[in-house]
């Protein structure tokens, strides 16, 4: 997996840092569409060689996404390309906002939201030092 470098889309930073974990920074973006996702997702694919990871999605900055883009996301997500993901938001009341991740998540990773981008980090490395099997 390609480390610490920095890929921008339109809509999102997307970076692996040291502990293998990738970091999504959503953007001040507006709409985000069908093609939005596909290239989002074009880029996580080659980060991280295909393979599941842990991810940290901080959707905190103003955006959303049409009808379309919720059913391309829901098309790419899968427990093959994912292995848990934290959710930053704002407040809990925009957690409602991203209910339909939480949908994503029922295909056989575990997902939490939080408020506190350092408690979804910490989440996430709980999972990552947990023995397998």
């Amino acid at each position: 997996m390609t480390q610490n470098n920095i890929t921008e889309t339109r809509t999102a930073s997307i970076h692996i840092d040291k502990n293998d974990i990738v970091i999504i920074t959503m953007k001040n973006c507006g709409k985000v569409d069908e093609y939005d996702v596909l290239d989002f997702n074009l880029v996580l694919r080659h980060l991280t060689g295909g393979k599941p990871v842990l991810k940290l999605f901080d959707g905190r900055a103003n955006w959303s996404m049409d009808r379309k883009a919720k059913e391309r996301a829901k098309l790419e997500n899968s427990a093959h390309h994912t292995l848990a993901r934290a959710v930053v938001v704002s407040n809990f009341i925009k957690a409602a906002l991203f209910k339909y991740l939480h949908e994503l998540g029922k295909k056989g990773f575990p997902q939490e939201f939080f408020t506190d981008k350092d408690e979804a980090y910490k989440w996430l490395l709980s999972l990552k030092e947990k023995p397998k099997g």
